[in-house]
């Protein structure tokens, strides 16, 4: 097999609105962290096949890019031996916090196999969701749309539209420091689903409401842009509350978010900890360090 060289960009993600409800067709909002990517490159001109890792989370990322390359040959019934070359990963997207690094792995690495012309251009965005499956037992794709979005995104049941922005509200992200631990939270749900199939249907309806008041908020713009964006923020978090996905620690940053001013907050991700959206209608304070979105 001939290789050429390769580079490409991914970035980390976050959920404005749509978590948990997305993987039962439901909509989602989703939208690119261009502060956090991840830079993958190739070298085909070694036949020994090798790889090396920079950045913030370049080494957490060794262990998951060796078993996507492998999933990835897999699947296209390859072997891993036919491939020489080298791989260089600069990654600043943190792991396990929610931000998306599996997908923005898997995107780039679709790419890659694209180059290589192992899989077609058009199939990219299906094949990195093939091999997210190996992350997440079944990805909604929805992941996948934000890391290779350059914008907002309203995804539903896989077709991807951009959103028309005509207002940049004052978003931020900041953790809670207590990871959350996705396949508990998927639990949590299902578990409501089987418990309770009246209120979890209810909460699936709430969560897919709050996505389509923000998508307006956000496009139509006005003046009440903001207050009606901040109501569609905490109808979303209510819905975490319901599921009982919101922790401790994570209530506590989310109390202390309102008490600094922030007009709505709400986990981001799929709960139990991770990663909090607060939206404001001023400068927050500087020592909450927030990362602007």
């Amino acid at each position: 097999m001939a290789f050429c060289d390769f580079e490409t960009t991914t970035y980390g993600k976050w959920i404005l609105a749509g978590e948990h409800a997305v993987v039962r067709g439901h909509a989602a909002l989703v939208f690119p962290i261009k502060e956090r990517k991840l830079t993958l490159s190739y070298l085909a001109n070694s036949s020994l096949l090798g790889a090396d890792y920079t950045g913030n989370s370049g080494s957490d990322m060794h262990l998951l890019f060796w078993s996507v390359l492998e999933h990835g040959m897999h699947l296209l019934g390859r072997s891993l031996n036919q491939v020489g070359g080298h791989f260089h990963l600069d990654s600043s997207i943190p792991v396990g916090a929610g931000m998306g690094a599996s997908a923005a792995l898997c995107v780039a690495m679709s790419r890659w196999f694209s180059k290589q012309q192992m899989i077609e251009d058009s199939h990219c965005n299906t094949f990195a969701k093939e091999l997210e499956h190996l992350f997440h037992g079944k990805s909604s794709g929805l992941d996948v749309a934000g890391v290779a979005a350059e914008g907002g995104v309203y995804f539903k049941a896989g077709v991807i539209e951009p959103l028309r922005q005509t207002i940049q509200p004052m978003c931020f992200l900041s953790s809670c420091n207590q990871i959350g631990i996705t396949s508990h939270c998927i639990q949590q749900v299902q578990g409501i689903w089987d418990k309770n199939p009246l209120l979890a249907q209810q909460l699936d309806k709430q969560m897919s409401e709050s996505v389509g008041e923000a998508k307006i908020a956000l496009e139509q713009g006005g003046e009440k842009a903001v207050s009606l964006l901040a109501l569609a923020i905490n109808k979303a978090a209510d819905c975490f509350m319901q599921w009982g996905l919101v922790s401790e620690s994570l209530q506590q940053h989310m109390n202390r978010l309102t008490a600094e001013g922030a007009i709505a907050v709400k986990p981001t991700g799929s709960g139990g900890g991770g990663f909090v959206l607060s939206l404001w209608n001023k400068q927050p304070p500087a020592e909450l360090e927030l990362l602007a979105v």
